[in-house]
């Protein structure tokens, strides 16, 4: 028979293993596939829109190794990294998703297409504007051409009709790695909120019927207890995690 100690233990585990060590566990994969020399390592980058689920989707294409979500496409900024309110409340900058790849696996042109399909942009924000910036002369040609092919042909994309002509050229500019709770923010939330939805199901005693009857209050009180860490975790996390660093392109 489980004891108090031992529940409330396990939904400290719970809450936990949601937030900062699910972080950890992306963080530390992301940084052992950067580090390996065994591909021939190239770097893209991109506006497209909200930067959350773009860079989790061209991280699943075949050949990319890494994505950061960052801001970039201000060159008077010069080398100032800019707060979130001044991403969000100015018109200067622009969300973009720095994409490290095998060039071996992936070409520049499919990486294009693969952008196109993934962005989230917003016609007439410079904040979620759809824009390509090459990183030399080669990928300012490929770029070139297929935004040409595309607005020529009127591509346009199969489930909302999103057209190629709306995507813009623009020379690189410093790219600033957007704050910790930025990245992998998806693969983030999920757990966590599956986390939650699992306290509160304990809370409300669906469970009630595996624990002895004088345990069962105090559980309902350690899973509502462990809701409102994670919440206050989620808020000062985002109070503490404010730095904005260069990539080097």
């Amino acid at each position: 028979m489980m004891s108090f100690m031992q529940i409330s233990r396990a939904i400290f585990v719970v809450s936990v293993a949601a937030s900062p060590v699910s972080a950890f566990l992306q963080k530390s994969t992301s940084h052992r596939l950067v580090s390996s020399t065994l591909f021939a390592k190239k770097t893209a980058t991109f506006g497209m829109g909200c930067f959350w689920a773009p860079s989790e989707t061209l991280l699943k294409v075949d050949g990319v190794t890494d994505t950061i979500v960052g801001y970039t496409g201000n060159p008077e900024a010069g080398y100032v990294a800019p707060t979130y309110d001044e991403v969000c409340f100015g018109r200067q900058w622009v969300e973009g998703v720095r994409v490290e790849y095998d060039g071996e696996k992936v070409s520049y042109q499919q990486l294009l297409d693969a952008f196109f399909e993934a962005q989230e942009p917003q016609p007439g924000s410079r904040q979620y504007a759809s824009i390509i910036f090459p990183h030399d002369e080669e990928q300012r040609k490929i770029a070139k051409e297929w935004l040409e092919i595309g607005t020529r042909e009127d591509r346009r994309r199969s489930k909302d009709g999103i057209p190629v002509a709306i995507t813009q050229l623009e020379p690189l500019s410093p790219f600033f790695a957007a704050e910790g709770y930025h990245q992998r923010y998806w693969q983030k939330f999920r757990p966590r909120i599956a986390a939650c939805i699992l306290l509160l199901v304990i809370s409300s005693g669906r469970f009630d019927s595996l624990v002895p009857i004088d345990l069962q209050s105090s559980l309902h009180t350690a899973a509502n207890a462990a809701v409102l860490l994670g919440c206050a975790y989620v808020v000062l996390e985002r109070s503490i995690d404010t730095k904005v660093v260069e990539i080097p392109p």
